[in-house]
């Protein structure tokens, strides 16, 4: 849980998809860490963005590639940075963030970034409406 939150925290100044209370179910501790490890994301990172010490468009190219990692691994994004609209409604389907997914989704399916992974954190941004 305290990973969920500390990715909620990271993503929702870039996010946690879709927000912290719909992220939960979607990531383990595990994936959040072995992705934040992986792209080289320290606490000190997460930190930064926590207090607001980094901005979002100031974050460095390893936390948004952590951010696509956990969305791809996830099964939300595939690894040229598309989100999966389809499989996000699906794993959202039964639960009380359902409407909220589909609002989300229309408003931000279609951010595009540089690459995969500024499009996945500027995804993650907008669900948090860090616009």
């Amino acid at each position: 849980m305290r990973a969920t939150l500390a990715l909620t925290l990271l993503l929702s100044c870039l996010t946690g998809i879709l927000s912290q209370k719909k992220l939960d179910a979607a990531v383990s501790k595990a994936m959040v860490d072995g992705c934040m490890k992986e792209n080289g994301v320290t606490k000190q990172d997460i930190e930064d963005l926590q207090s607001g010490k980094m901005k979002p468009e100031d974050a460095k190219d390893n936390v948004k590639c952590s951010t696509q990692c956990i969305l791809v691994k996830s099964g939300f994004m595939d690894s040229t940075g598309k989100l999966l609209t389809d499989k996000v409604k699906a794993h959202y389907a039964n639960t009380k963030f359902s409407d909220a997914v589909e609002k989300d989704l229309e408003k931000c399916s279609q951010v595009k970034g540089e690459n995969a992974c500024d499009t996945a954190f500027k995804i993650l941004g907008c669900f948090q409406g860090v616009e």
